[in-house]
């Protein structure tokens, strides 16, 4: 039986793809879960134009990370931290903190977007890379210094 994905399958395909599938997991898996429908002229209509939609907002999104990674890359942010006498600080800079510095300025983004090169767990320089859209990133240099007394 022939399908139009509706959304990608792992295994099968991304969504838009035409696959021939066998019946009975046509009739009782992907169709139910709506996942796929069956090739007529008037699904495939449907699905190409959702799918320049799609693509449109996708090119959207992809603009405006561009564009705020464009904006990160004059950013550069310092933390105060406590370390002992051979520079390993007492609790690590996280991704939660880079993310709160950066909201401070005006950057909506999610620690769960923000990965560093290598543990903040010393004093001294880091990149954090901060993942705004599927192959758009930025570096921010971070400095980790102690607090004055």
């Amino acid at each position: 039986m022939e399908l139009v994905l509706l959304q990608n399958v792992a295994k099968l395909g991304r969504r838009g793809a035409v696959v021939k599938v066998a019946a009975g997991y046509a009739r009782n898996y992907l169709i139910p879960r709506q996942l796929a429908v069956p090739v007529t002229a008037k699904n495939r209509a449907a699905l190409t134009a959702q799918l320049e939609r799609v693509s449109r907002k996708e090119e959207d999104h992809r603009a405006r990370a561009e564009e705020t990674a464009q904006r990160l890359t004059n950013v550069a942010l310092t933390f105060a931290k406590l370390a002992n006498e051979g520079g390993e600080l007492y609790g690590s800079l996280t991704a939660a903190e880079v993310a709160g510095a950066l909201a401070e300025l005006g950057f909506a983004v999610d620690k769960k977007q923000i990965a560093f090169d290598a543990p903040a767990a010393r004093l001294g320089v880091f990149t954090a890379r901060v993942q705004l859209y599927e192959g758009v990133e930025a570096a921010i240099p971070v400095t980790v210094v102690r607090p004055e007394s």
